[in-house]
């Protein structure tokens, strides 16, 4: 018998959280999917993905822990403190919920709910105007249902499943539930952006009638990091592509019929920031599918990109001014083609793929493709990397020749070299849990330098949660709590003793932190137990590597 029953779905979610174990997982998901109507199915498929919509769809349902712990309090006459220490006792909001509610109401196992009305609910949060009718449904719907349907309730809320599960293997739960290749299922999904979908045409064996849908993002091709050139070398057959590395947002363009559409790494469609570089597009042909860095460059030359704490004042703003696009122009640096005529080449060799770009029909500003050479040799890479180092730029990619591009995934036909050419010394100020399997560790710690030479007081610049192994947070843990002199919710403020080398991509200016500054992507490097906080460094190291001369101390 079919079970659309949102509670249903839970216990398989359940189940495959309950192992480590991938063809497990697979299994249960083999099992279950099958049974399902063509309603409930492409909702299952989504909410295993951790997907609340199609990837494609732009809504959101503007739902913040706030909201969800207002509705709890009311729900369970709990208070917001007891509410936070639970919370942190968990890690997790939906875990949290769930052993609440199991404690509060022990009889209530279920609402009866289906797939499709949680879809619904959804699709109405995603229209609700304002932040009290978003709480009304919220509670409505949490006061209603059962322990373990509001803890996973709660988690796609959140948008973080956390059941080990990601969306490539629903792909191939699809193929091996309804006997179809595991190639079609992912190329039908690439092509419209909807795993949900593709599990229905999976089902009735439809995937050869899926073309691509223009302007749903697709995803990205990725790059392996590796730390030296010598690395790369070996790694690729030779010649190989070297392009820079901009120091940029990543992002997708789509433009057909004199309509652009801007997507960022995240899928997000973000076309409204950016019109001076919608118009550059606008003519470069249909069909096309751009992959690309958003670069802010100099009003006097267009192709000179400027540093990312330039374009910074450009993001998240859904409609600059004209002074501002005249002060801070942008431009889409073009570096692969993903579709021309509305047809994909990404199976298509690299090369092919970058003859194609280059005949486009580009504007004489705010757009151009990045240019490659073809190297064979560490030096000539190392070279590469120090050219993109004084143009401003991150650092370099190389790329296989033949590589064809593989959207969401990393392959090792592309590597990106960016070397750590600095670090600091820093002392750790502050600390909070992590999340997921870190829920129980102090893993996030906030850092501090010190003023001057001569004045010993800590100034915050930056917060880094990399680079350490987990036996090396867990007795860092033991530590911090130690040292730890006040609590404010989930962060702990720490005597500061224990110093860290962290190495960065950039300093920029900031109003963030005490200092001024923060490191753009730091990483600890590692615990420095030899050194105590008066051997940290100071401001004045920070502002040169920040290339601010101009200031002092005082």
């Amino acid at each position: 018998m079919t079970d659309g029953s949102f509670r249903g779905w839970a216990e398989q979610a359940l189940a495959i959280r309950g192992t480590t174990k991938r063809l497990t997982k697979l299994a249960v998901l083999e099992s279950y999917l099958p049974t399902l109507d063509d309603v409930s199915l492409p909702v299952a498929a989504r909410f295993f993905s951790g997907l609340v919509f199609p990837r494609h769809d732009q809504r959101t349902v503007q739902v913040g822990g706030s909201i969800v712990f207002s509705a709890i309090e009311t729900i369970t006459g709990r208070t917001r403190e007891a509410l936070r220490e639970g919370y942190l006792v968990w890690g997790d909001s939906g875990d949290f919920v769930a052993a609440l509610f199991g404690e509060v109401f022990p009889d209530r196992a279920t609402s009866g709910i289906s797939l499709s009305d949680v879809e619904q609910w959804f699709t109405t949060l995603s229209a609700a105007r304002g932040k009290t009718e978003r709480l009304r449904l919220v509670t409505e719907q949490l006061a209603r249902v059962g322990a373990v349907e509001a803890s996973f309730l709660v988690k796609l809320l959140g948008g973080e499943l956390r059941i080990g599960l990601k969306e490539a293997q629903v792909e191939e739960a699809l193929a091996r539930s309804f006997d179809v290749p595991i190639a079609s299922v992912r190329r039908a999904n690439l092509f419209r952006g909807d795993i949900g979908e593709v599990a229905v045409l999976a089902k009735h064996g439809a995937l050869d009638s899926v073309r691509l849908a223009l302007f749903h993002p697709l995803g990205f091709m990725l790059a392996q990091p590796l730390s030296t050139a010598e690395e790369i070398a070996e790694a690729l057959p030779h010649p190989f592509a070297v392009e820079d590395k901009y120091d940029g947002i990543r992002a997708q363009a789509h433009v057909d019929g004199g309509r652009v559409a801007l997507y960022s790494r995240t899928l997000d469609d973000i076309t409204r920031g950016y019109p001076d570089v919608v118009a550059a597009l606008t003519s470069v042909g249909d069909g096309v599918v751009l992959d690309g860095e958003l670069l802010a460059v100099s009003p006097d030359d267009g192709r000179r990109a400027l540093p990312f704490k330039t374009l910074q004042t450009r993001l998240g703003r859904k409609a600059p001014t004209a002074a501002l696009l005249a002060e801070i122009p942008v431009a889409f640096v073009a570096y692969d083609l993903l579709a021309i005529d509305g047809m994909l080449v990404i199976d298509e060799p690299y090369t092919e793929r970058r003859d194609r770009l280059s005949r486009l029909s580009w504007p004489s500003r705010g757009a151009f493709v990045a240019p490659a050479q073809f190297v064979s040799e560490a030096a000539e890479v190392d070279a590469a990397f120090d050219a993109a180092r004084v143009n401003g730029n991150e650092g370099i990619i190389a790329k296989q020749l033949d590589a064809v591009y593989t959207p969401g995934r990393r392959g090792r036909t592309w590597f990106k070299l960016k070397k750590a050419t600095e670090t600091l010394d820093v002392v750790i100020t502050g600390a909070e849990r992590g999340h997921g399997k870190r829920r129980g560790v102090l893993s996030d710690y906030t850092f501090a330098v010190r003023a001057s030479e001569t004045d010993p007081t800590l100034l915050n610049v930056g917060k880094a949660y990399n680079g350490l192994t987990d036996v090396e947070i867990a007795a860092l843990t033991e530590r911090l709590h130690a040292l730890t002199e006040e609590r404010f919710g989930a962060f702990h403020k720490v005597r500061p003793e224990i110093v860290l080398e962290v190495t960065f991509d950039i300093v920029q200016a900031s109003a963030r932190h005490k200092a001024g500054y923060a490191l753009r992507f730091p990483r600890i490097v590692r615990i420095r137990d030899d050194k105590t906080v008066a051997d940290i460094d100071t401001l004045d190291r920070v502002r040169a590597l920040a290339g601010d001369t101009s200031a002092d101390d005082t």
